[in-house]
This record gives C-alpha cells, sequence and structure tokens, in this order.
C-alpha cells in the first residue's frame, strides 16, 4: 500500500521548468532516496509535497488524499513531517521545548484550559512531557533536555530535528540532506539512526541526500533527477552503474 502517490508532478517559475512530470511511489515502511546534482530540484519536490509550493500540474495524494492546494500545517496533520537543508531548530528553547512544540498538535486542551492550568491541562502537559523525554532518549538526546537547542554541537542539533519531525507522528518523514556539514562519525551515527527509525516507528522515509556512502548505505530505493526530470531509478547497485547518473553527475 503506498503511503504517498505523486503523478506528472511539475512546477514552473516564469520560464523555468524546475520539476517536469515527475512520478513517486513511496510504501509503507519503505527508505527512498531522491538524489541528483545541485539544482537538479529535489528541495523544490520536497516543497511541493509539504505544500509550500503549489504545482502547476499533476497530482500528490497522502494516505489516498489530495494535498494539492492545503497547508503545510493540513498536511501534516494527514501524516507527512520533513526537515530542512538549514536547521531550523528554535534556537533559544529547550531542547524538550523543541520537541513538545511539534507535539502539539496532539495534545487535548484549550486555550482557557492553559490560562487556568486545569486538571487536564496538567494530564496533557505531562503526557506531552514524557512523550518528548522518550523520543530524546532515543535519540540519546535525553542529558540535554534542558539546554538550549542552540548550544547543542551540530550534529545533535541535526538529530533533534529529526526528533522534532518525528514528534508530529508522521507516517512518512522527509529528510533533506540530513548529513550536511557531518564529519564522518556523525555520518556513520546518523545512519544507524535512520535505520532505527525505519524499524522502531514503522514510518517510511524519503530522503535527499550528497553522502553517496550514505544513500547506497541505507536505501532500498533510490530516484534520480536532473533538471527536474527523472533519469534512474533502482535500487543501490543498478544506479551506482547507471550511465545517465553517471553522466548527470561527471558530464561526459
Amino acid at each position: 500500500m503506498s503511503i504517498l502517490e505523486v503523478k506528472d508532478l511539475s512546477i514552473q517559475f516564469g520560464g523555468l521548468k524546475a520539476v517536469d512530470h515527475f512520478n513517486l511511489s513511496v510504501d509503507h515502511n519503505e527508505l527512498v532516496g531522491l538524489i541528483g546534482p545541485n539544482g537538479a530540484g529535489k528541495t523544490t519536490i520536497f516543497n511541493l509535497l509539504t505544500g509550500v509550493y503549489t504545482p502547476t500540474e499533476g497530482s500528490i495524494y497522502l494516505n489516498d488524499v489530495s494535498t494539492i492546494g492545503k497547508r503545510p500545517s493540513d498536511i501534516v496533520l494527514l501524516g507527512s513531517s520533513r526537515t530542512f537543508q538549514n536547521i531550523r531548530l528554535f534556537k533559544n528553547m529547550t531542547v524538550l521545548d523543541n520537541i513538545k512544540v511539534a507535539y502539539h498538535n496532539r495534545m487535548d486542551y484549550n486555550f482557557v484550559s492553559s490560562i487556568f492550568k486545569t486538571k487536564k491541562y496538567k494530564i496533557e502537559e505531562a503526557r506531552a512531557n514524557e512523550i518528548a523525554k522518550e523520543l530524546l532518549e532515543v535519540f540519546d538526546l535525553l542529558e540535554f533536555k534542558d539546554h538550549l537547542a542552540k548550544n547543542l554541537p551540530y550534529g545533535k542539533q541535526r538529530k533533534l530535528e529529526i526528533a522534532r519531525a518525528l514528534a508530529t507522528n508522521p507516517q512518512i518523514l522527509l529528510l533533506d540532506e540530513p548529513a550536511a556539514g557531518m564529519n564522518p562519525q556523525e555520518t556513520e551515527e546518523l545512519m544507524a539512526t535512520i535505520k532505527l527509525i525505519k524499524n522502531q516507528f514503522n514510518v517510511s522515509i524519503l530522503l535527499i541526500e550528497h553522502d553517496m556512502k550514505l544513500v547506497m548505505g541505507i536505501c532500498e530505493r533510490i530516484v534520480v533527477i536532473d533538471y527536474g526530470k527523472i533519469i534512474a531509478k533502482g535500487n543501490p547497485k543498478e544506479i551506482r552503474t547507471n550511465k545517465d547518473v553517471i553522466k548527470a553527475y561527471l558530464g561526459e
């Protein structure tokens, strides 16, 4: 069963067609890589999938519900969450509060309850605290729960952003260059973390990444685009030896 179904997705900015009839299907608990040279249109596709951009043509279905025209916040409620190329944490909030902010759409109390600190408010806040701590423990971040997010090392900030995305309880997680700026040891840890996420949280993952060791090491299937068009699909072995892929990355 497909979690995400994309058909003939295109977007045009003036005279530039940034994405050209892109097709993709992501199944339940599948880990798919989306790769291509710089400027190929990868992040534009993520922006289309998450409601940041509205496509010129094509369709996007998340759990059989069309997301075209929906706000990013509505798409999160349908079961999709993402991270960004540039880390977008709430840097002056604690690590714990960064997780709780993402969990707010699953909390069941109103504004009045929060003002008067009702019993329901206290129960919901206690539950949010526990779930946030459980997530932080999975990512080895629990000891930093009271630290400001901006004071974490770079690699841990990346982990926190992924943990925050998971707090929305997604069925598909979109990771945009999660290894960007990481050293080799941090990248190895990230690979283990992504595998853990897929297995422990039973979530599908669509991954954009330039680190080919990471992509080839964890992705079950890879889609390659260049100039907004798909040029290859297949498993890591097939992609590694594909002449069109080699040409796109290295030239003639």
